[in-house]
């Protein structure tokens, strides 16, 4: 029911956070683009995008231009936030779909779910269980990028913190998923099992 190329939403920022870190802002800003910019054309010409990939195109076209117009010692300080910008650019979005009433996998979800199952309790509920989920997620990894860039501590340490947080949420995002398909299965039989006891009765 819940569509798993939400993962794939995710991957520009993934990207950038990690690039950043290796070869600099210039380069993790363009590849985040580029990601970005591949990732949203097909679903564009389906009038099919999401909210985050909206919000997600928009953040990596104004990042990239405002990096290409720092100097050196204006990338130097930024580079240290690169992590906590990109977690937290994801948890300012994510968190105020749910705010809103909105959670942005849905959006993602209705892509591969029947149009009759979209006002379901267990469509929408398992929807907020992986966007909280999710959110969660961005935001630890925004708390730590941020003390990782306040305390100096080393990347690799500060970032295992971060992927861990992604990690778990990968996890929860199964987790909720398997039991979302279960218990839609049971109710397709209960579904199918009352259409057939009323054609019975009605014979």
């Amino acid at each position: 029911m819940i569509d798993p190329s939400v993962l794939i939403g995710f991957l520009p920022w993934i990207a950038f956070a990690i690039i950043s870190s290796f070869f600099g802002l210039k380069i993790a800003a363009i590849i985040g683009l580029a990601l970005q910019i591949a990732i949203f054309i097909p679903m564009a010409r389906k009038r099919n995008y999401t909210t985050l990939e909206v919000y997600s195109l928009a953040f990596f076209v104004l990042l990239t231009i405002g990096i290409l117009s720092l100097d050196g010692q204006g990338l130097e300080n930024l580079s240290r936030w690169s992590a906590a910008l990109s977690y937290g650019g994801l948890a300012s979005i994510t968190w105020t779909t749910i705010a809103i009433g909105k959670p942005f996998t849905i959006e993602y979800a209705k892509r591969m779910t029947p149009k009759e199952w979209w006002t379901s309790e267990l469509f929408i509920s398992s929807n907020k269980s992986i966007s909280l989920g999710w959110s969660i997620a961005f935001l630890g990894a925004t708390v730590i990028s941020i003390t990782g860039a306040l305390s100096g501590f080393k990347f690799l340490f500060i970032n295992g913190l971060a992927w861990g947080c992604m990690f778990l949420a990968i996890i929860w995002h199964k987790r909720v998923l398997d039991d979302t398909m279960a218990k839609a299965k049971v109710l397709r039989g209960s579904s199918h099992y009352e259409k057939t006891a009323h054609f019975a009765e009605c014979k």
